[in-house]
């Protein structure tokens, strides 16, 4: 826990911030939430006690600490991804719950709208399930010879119906045959890369859900030594050698939930929030694992990115 609430003044505040992710992986995304309550003038164990509690990418832990975090009544309860932002929504019906990035939550049951979420919800959405047909189109403006992609989803995910509808579309317009592969935990999802050794597969889109985060470095691994090139949602696997990623500013996201955290903190009800939906995308491509896969990028697919690590 960042801090014992018993310590702090009972008339303080107090935010519980549930993460997906363990201490390492959850710390930038945490720094840029306290970024967004500094922005506001808020100074932990002044005006707020934080409490953090880190799933370390095992759901029936996530599960336990949203309830558990719901049950001690903080003023705010703060978590991310739409998995987590279900749990929230059945753990309780009063505590204020600011979702800090996610998929499409009016799609998804999480929401009302948008505009108006109703109810003790409101955040951020990342809409990386709307952009995977992009990504698809992207993958294609890269790879222009590119006729089968895998697209690996996860069943369980709220948001894959639309996932797959959405990509499926693209790739009848695109020409691109598609394979199917799912997984739900770390070892499923290591076992579907290892299942396109011999296909053939020209890339391999991943859908979209936290398990695949969580376990973005190795499958990556496992992809290059397959030598499939990636195309990712989330920021920094490209870093890790994906070919590209394509993803809003998801460090902005948290930092703007730090934002809503002060709106509410104020007194203002999560539900008459609208929920912000992101203005830009950012498109980072890696030269070195394109090289490594004895790929030659268009100049054109180049010209489209943000960045370029080279």
């Amino acid at each position: 826990m960042r801090a014992n609430a018993q310590t702090v003044a009972a008339s303080v505040p107090r935010i519980v911030f549930v993460s997906n992710r363990d201490e390492a992986g959850a710390r930038p995304f945490l720094q840029s939430f306290v970024h967004g309550l500094q922005e506001r003038g808020h100074a932990e164990r002044r005006t707020y006690v934080l409490e953090v509690r880190y799933a370390s990418g095992e759901s029936t832990r996530l599960r336990s600490l949203i309830t558990e975090g719901a049950v001690s009544r903080p003023d705010v309860l703060v978590v991310s991804g739409l998995f987590s932002a279900r749990l929230a929504r059945d753990a309780t019906t009063t505590v204020p719950i600011i979702v800090a990035t996610a998929s499409d939550l009016v799609d998804a049951g999480i929401v009302r709208s948008y505009a108006h979420p109703g109810g003790n919800i409101t955040g951020i959405a990342d809409l990386s399930d709307e952009t995977s047909a992009k990504r698809l189109e992207l993958l294609k403006t890269a790879l222009p010879n590119a006729t089968r992609v895998a697209l690996l989803t996860n069943p369980d995910f709220p948001a894959t119906p639309k996932i797959e509808k959405l990509v499926g579309d693209a790739a009848q317009r695109l020409g691109i045959r598609l394979t199917m592969v799912h997984a739900t935990d770390r070892p499923s999802l290591l076992t579907a890369v290892d299942s396109l050794e011999g296909s053939r597969q020209d890339g391999l889109l991943v859908g979209g859900d936290q398990n695949s985060v969580n376990n973005a470095k190795q499958l990556i691994q496992r992809a290059t030594a397959l030598r499939v090139p990636v195309a990712y949602f989330w920021p920094d696997t490209a870093e890790m050698g994906a070919l590209f990623s394509y993803q809003p500013d998801i460090m902005n996201n948290f930092r703007r939930a730090g934002l809503y955290a002060d709106r509410i903190l104020k007194g203002m009800n999560p539900g008459e929030l609208p929920i912000e939906l992101p203005t830009r995308y950012e498109l980072v491509v890696n030269l070195k694992a394109a090289r490594k896969l004895g790929i030659t990028l268009p100049s054109a697919f180049l010209l489209r990115a943000d960045r370029v690590i080279e």
